[in-house]
């Protein structure tokens, strides 16, 4: 159920959600849009921002400002996060019913015709799986990720491990302990929560962003309770994907790998298993770190545009 607030084309200032999604019992999303809606005079392509750790909807406002005027852009706070129910509990995140959140988004949007989806972070992890459930052949026209699934890592990883060779053995480990070393960080018990509480990883992800991609890190209040709900998300599914990851299925959705060509937790690399899951595969690097939505804002909107009008959707 979506109770719309305005139907309006959202200001750019993310003041208020343009709407709320009932998609579970006990689980309200706020959903903003930007753009004017589809109409059957001026139909328009839709597109889903799926957000990742620990952001909000807004972290896609510089995007989706920029595809605004030729698409209907939507993002919506993740369960647990900004404006939507704070939901607490693991068994909250387990993917399952986080793709349950996006395909009530997905129905509340676009009723009739497919969108694209988009994903960053863990929105992009998850979003992988999205794509493989049953609806998707009927809901997802396209899909544009910035990271490769946890059953694509935890492939690569066991690759490596049984085919080694010095270099091979040298990529294994510098992503176990250095590059998802903070991930697997995030699946233990107690610490994280001191961690977000003392204060500690806020100043960390000042620096991260600092260091890589020269912005000042600018956190919405109420941030830490985000993370430390959130956190579910790490303990529901990073560990049981990396180390048992699924056997490879193929889709025939498109789907556009856009690599960040100096993310620390996402290097290249672990890109190479991708084009294996669907049978129409792309991809291109932009020229950024982890946060390149935020840094790199013009490249980001520009591929998402062009896999959107590739792969249209309205009748």
């Amino acid at each position: 159920m979506a109770d719309r607030l305005d139907h309006r084309t959202h200001p750019f200032a993310m003041t208020q959600p343009t709407l709320y999604v009932d998609a579970a019992p006990g689980v309200r999303l706020a959903v903003y849009t930007w753009g004017q809606a589809p109409s059957p005079d001026q139909p328009r392509e839709t597109l889903v921002l799926l957000h990742g750790f620990p952001d909000r909807a807004v972290f896609w406002q510089k995007v989706a400002k920029r595809l605004s005027s030729s698409f209907y852009v939507v993002a919506y706070d993740m369960r647990g996060c900004g404006a939507s129910s704070p939901i607490s509990g693991r068994r909250h995140y387990h993917y399952a019913p986080l793709i349950n959140d996006l395909y009530a988004v997905i129905q509340a949007v676009s009723p009739k015709n497919k969108v694209h989806l988009v994903g960053h972070d863990w929105g992009a992890l998850y979003g992988w799986d999205a794509i493989f459930d049953p609806r998707a052949a009927a809901r997802i026209a396209s899909f544009v990720t910035m990271a490769p699934s946890l059953n694509q890592v935890g492939q690569w990883m066991r690759q490596r491990l049984l085919h080694p060779t010095p270099a091979r053995l040298l990529e294994l480990t510098h992503q176990a302990f250095i590059s998802n070393g903070l991930m697997t960080f995030f699946t233990l018990p107690l610490l994280p929560e001191l961690m977000w509480r003392s204060g500690i990883a806020m100043k960390m992800f000042s620096f991260f962003m600092k260091r890589f991609e020269h912005l000042p890190y600018e956190p919405q209040a109420g941030v830490e309770g985000d993370a430390i709900r959130y956190l579910g998300i790490y303990r529901s599914n990073l560990l049981q994907q990396v180390l048992r990851p699924q056997p490879t299925q193929t889709t025939s959705i498109p789907v556009h790998a856009l690599i960040a060509s100096r993310d620390p937790f996402l290097p290249p690399r672990v890109f190479e298993g991708c084009r294996q899951w669907t049978t129409h595969y792309s991809e291109s690097r932009v020229d950024a770190a982890h946060w390149a939505p935020l840094s790199q804002p013009e490249d980001l909107a520009r591929t998402i545009s062009n896999m959107a009008m590739a792969h249209t959707s309205c009748v």
